[in-house]
């Protein structure tokens, strides 16, 4: 069974506006996430790097990317599919999916996980009522576990760009 069993929990239940509209918090972490006091800044701008990894919008200017349909869908999927393998944690096929798309496919550095999982936290303290300190915690320790599971999956697959 997974470790983080009890903190998927806990999480869940704080996450209903995001499961209700994954669409609407997925674009927010993926273009204008990180909200800090003095001044806001996107994944984009924070990572330029990560932009050029998503084909689709990859030349894209900050303007470009408000409400594009593309950077929607796609946050519409990583939001799913977080929801997904929090009320599943123990099931790892999701994981070896994800893993074997987003090293054969996608290529997508192990870094980017950890900057994109850093996003999903302050966005989900930022944007979701009583999302306090144990349920940050525990989104951490889900996704530090989400993260070593694709690792393990690079690993299997031999990827490491």
């Amino acid at each position: 069974m997974c470790a983080c069993v009890d903190d998927c929990k806990k999480v869940l239940s704080c996450w209903g506006p995001v499961k209700a509209n994954p669409k609407q918090y997925g674009e927010i972490i993926l273009q204008r996430s990180i909200v800090l006091p003095i001044y806001i800044l996107s994944l984009f701008e924070t990572h330029p790097g990560v932009q050029k990894l998503f084909p689709k919008f990859a030349d894209l200017s900050k303007e470009q990317l408000q409400s594009n349909p593309d950077l929607q869908a796609h946050g519409e999927i990583v939001v799913c599919k977080l929801t997904e393998y929090m009320q599943k944690p123990e099931d790892q096929s999701l994981v070896q999916e994800l893993g074997k798309s987003h090293a054969e496919q996608h290529k997508i550095p192990r870094a980017n996980f950890q900057i994109i999982s850093e996003v999903i936290v302050m966005v989900a303290a930022e944007k979701i009522d009583g999302f306090g300190t144990d349920a940050q915690t525990a989104l951490k320790n889900v996704l530090k576990e989400f993260q070593t599971a694709m690792g393990a999956c690079y690993d299997k697959l031999g990827f490491d760009p």
